[in-house]
């Protein structure tokens, strides 16, 4: 035979290998695709697991059932094949369906509610040390919550899809779910389901989330009240150190605003770690640097190459004084210091970084040198206990899943879509605070709650300060408290007590 004819034999096998390939994946896809769509209303039961308690909550007696629950959400279109499987969890007072109910998120994106649950709102919260300390190893130390605002309104800890044990079910993928505008639409559908199952049409309704759940909640309450589903009204909106508008967050060339942002959370920070000459008071401190940044730094970021010799070394100066960096450091960077470079420049001369979550925490690196912190040792520092605690706590209420529970996911963080659409065109920077406006413009009784800590470095008081000040937002009808805390000031004692019982009274 001669060579070009086995050459040619050769590319018959390859050509008619490629197409059993294709077939043979084709099979196998319309199976899976059969089998999802034998997946129907019919064949599926929503889990329960509950137990009744009774505690004592800001000094009220409450008889509660506990409950981890599983909602399936259906298709609009084909109301007998599902999407999603959610799960949440549930406190519900006995005896009183008039009570307010307050719905509760993490942020990440890609983080289950055991943050909030466990760390500050549940029946039972897990204590890591106040001082910034590393939690350690187990045992640890699961308390009940005397000041929990189950006192006066029902919980609802709702768990994302993709976190905790909620998942995309049928034909259905998790990436569909997984977005900026994709997101509020399949919550808002869940919080209707819940409210209607549970006849809870006429009771108050708050939204509670942290970090992303900046973005997220204000997206949900235009979702409720105007999105694709029946009208729903909200209350209020609670946001815990909220991330609502990325400008004022992501460190990009020419984009300023996270940088007067951050300096205050750089001053209080500098401050605690005694990295700063001045017998005043951390909040006169503080105070004073937020007045340089508002009217001096800022400004001149915005000069530019415009800016003097003389001016700019004076602004140098003063950004030294409040922020403990040299002189030099900070004319390296320009006098645009991302919080990555300033975690690892601060302590640099004590062998430690600081951490972002809270900065109070401080630890060392692998090595002294470079730019970047290894990890953030805040979090680092905590993690541990509340996955722990959240496990423990689901034994005591009688789960028994096999599936893992994702206290976080990369996976869904990787996969989130972020572009906006706003007026029909899509933009950079996601900025949810707009809905705020547009609620209080649209509801007479809408109100709203804004906390954050001093020695948060991911989502910053000043920053906060700023875009609600900065999207026609009623100031008016916003109450904005700063603790002396990181990004969970809750796992600060004294800022765990004056938070719950804000929220509480907020709630009333």
């Amino acid at each position: 035979m001669k060579s070009k004819d086995v050459f040619l034999i050769f590319l018959i096998f390859l050509f008619l290998n490629d197409i059993y390939a294709d077939e043979q994946i084709s099979i196998g896809l319309d199976k899976e695709n059969r089998d999802c769509e034998n997946i129907t209303r019919d064949t599926l039961i929503e889990r329960i697991f509950s137990s009744d308690f009774v505690g004592t909550f800001n000094g009220k007696r409450v008889e509660y059932t506990a409950s981890l629950k599983e909602k399936i959400i259906y298709e609009k279109d084909n109301p007998d094949l599902p999407m999603a499987s959610f799960f949440y969890t549930e406190y519900i007072a006995k005896n009183n369906n008039q009570r307010p109910v307050i719905f509760s998120f993490n942020g990440g994106p890609g983080s289950a509610s055991l943050w909030l649950h466990m760390g500050v709102l549940g029946p039972k919260v897990i204590k890591v040390p106040s001082d910034a300390t590393d939690d350690g190893s187990p045992p640890y130390k699961i308390i009940d919550n005397k000041l929990s605002p189950l006192s006066d309104a029902d919980l609802v800890f709702i768990d994302p899809v993709g976190t905790g044990y909620s998942r995309a079910i049928g034909c259905h993928k998790g990436e569909e779910f997984w977005g900026v505008s994709e997101d509020p639409k399949i919550i808002a559908e869940f919080i209707r389901r819940w409210i209607t199952d549970n006849k809870r049409w006429n009771s108050p309704r708050y939204i509670l989330g942290e970090s992303y759940g900046g973005i997220r909640g204000p997206l949900l309450v235009s979702e409720l009240r105007s999105g694709s589903i029946t009208p729903i009204e909200v209350n209020g909106l609670l946001l815990v150190a909220p991330a609502s508008d990325y400008q004022y967050l992501v460190f990009h060339p020419g984009n300023n605003s996270p940088h007067y942002g951050f300096l205050p959370s750089y001053a209080a920070t500098a401050y605690y770690h005694g990295k700063v000459e001045s017998n005043k008071s951390l909040n006169s401190f503080y105070l004073e640097s937020k007045k340089f940044s508002l009217e001096e730094y800022g400004p001149a970021l915005l000069k530019g190459s415009r800016i003097t010799t003389e001016d700019k070394n004076e602004i140098m100066k003063k950004y030294s004084y409040f922020t403990g960096l040299s002189k030099r450091f900070v004319e390296d960077f320009d006098m645009r210091v991302d919080a990555s470079s300033f975690r690892k420049e601060l302590l640099r001369d004590e062998g430690y970084s600081v951490g972002r979550l809270d900065s109070r925490y401080k630890n060392s690196d692998y090595m002294a040198g470079g730019q970047y912190p290894d990890t953030d040792v805040s979090s680092e520092g905590f993690m541990s206990a509340y996955v722990t605690a959240i496990h423990t706590w689901f034994a005591e209420i009688g789960v028994e899943m096999d599936m893992l529970y994702q206290s976080g996911d990369s996976d869904v963080y990787l996969s989130w879509k972020h572009p906006q659409e706003w007026k029909g065109n899509d933009f950079g920077y996601v900025n949810t605070v707009p809905h705020i406006a547009r609620a209080q413009r649209y509801n007479k009784d809408f109100k709203v709650y804004v906390s954050c800590g001093l020695y948060d470095l991911a989502t910053p008081c000043f920053t906060a300060e700023n875009f609600m000040n900065d999207n026609s937002v009623d100031m008016n009808r916003v109450i904005f408290s700063e603790f002396e805390a990181g990004h969970m000031m809750y796992n600060h004692q004294p800022s765990f007590d004056r938070f719950l019982n804000e929220v509480t009274e907020f709630i009333k």
